[in-house]
């Protein structure tokens, strides 16, 4: 049997070898009050979510007097936050409203005049509070658009996961087939995406009635063009619980308190 020298125990007074220990990461301490620049910005209604967030990373706004472009910096009640040259204040959840419009062909849905040519929102619509688009209508479809300073709101509205349906009347350049009806209704490849269609029906002069869940650009439209058919009118009629109705083109109106509720989710 091989012999094994014992390692003798270090002196005392003979130095310690240094043992590399692995360093805990710290993530930043921010304020338990804090919220971060992209929430606060919904928050108080300068744009939805993913808008406030190209504003921030653009430089458009500061807080104290500095330029931020990270989204998730952290501001509290103390801070004081400017977009162009105004400043930026959460409103609390008794100032939450939404407006619906009826969007007239033509205008662009967007409260930014100048942005691009031709109307927009701004154009129709003046309120005290800046409200911001839920969504977007494209400047040839008409119909229904949803306005309000609540982030939350908007976001519960536009992401896929809630599945919140709106509503559309669709005027073709054709008559659809049987097996083109049978086609939609199991769903058509849109950019590598199938696109459900939850309702679909014939309306009276000859148009059609659209149910979906989807918020993708112009996506009714892409729907139809992947049969090789072109939308000639475009209609939104109705977002969830929110219908239309009879409300004139050009004209807006304050949602019911029981209307906004019905839009978030909150029981009757």
């Amino acid at each position: 049997m091989p012999y094994l020298k014992a390692k003798s125990p270090p002196s005392p007074n003979s130095p310690e070898k240094s043992v590399k220990r692995p360093v805990a990461r710290t993530k930043p301490s921010y304020p338990t009050d804090s919220m971060r620049l992209v929430k606060f910005t919904a928050t108080a209604g300068v744009a939805s979510r993913r808008h406030s967030e190209e504003l921030i990373r653009a430089g458009e706004l500061s807080v104290n007097g500095r330029v931020i472009t990270d989204p998730a910096f952290p501001v509290t009640e103390t801070d004081e936050v400017h977009y162009q040259g105004r400043v930026v204040e959460a409103p609390t959840a008794e100032k939450f409203y939404a407006i619906m419009l009826h969007k007239p062909t033509g205008v662009l849905s967007t409260m930014v005049p100048g942005k691009e040519r031709g109307y927009c929102l701004a154009d129709l619509v003046a309120t005290p509070e800046r409200l911001h688009p839920v969504g977007r209508l494209d400047q040839d479809s008409s119909g229904l658009i949803l306005m309000t300073n609540d982030g939350e709101l908007t976001l519960k509205l536009t992401h896929p996961s809630h599945e919140v349906e709106k509503e559309y009347l669709v005027k073709i350049n054709r008559a659809l087939q049987p097996g083109e009806i049978e086609k939609i209704r199991r769903g058509v490849m849109v950019d590598d995406r199938v696109v459900h269609v939850s309702g679909l029906e014939l309306d009276r002069g000859g148009r059609l009635r659209v149910i979906i869940h989807e918020g993708r650009n112009r996506i009714v439209r892409r729907l139809f063009g992947a049969l090789h058919c072109n939308v000639l009118e475009l209609k939104r009629i109705r977002i969830g619980a929110v219908a239309l109705g009879t409300l004139a083109v050009g004209r807006w109106r304050k949602l019911s308190q029981r209307e906004f509720d019905s839009l978030k989710g909150k029981p009757k």
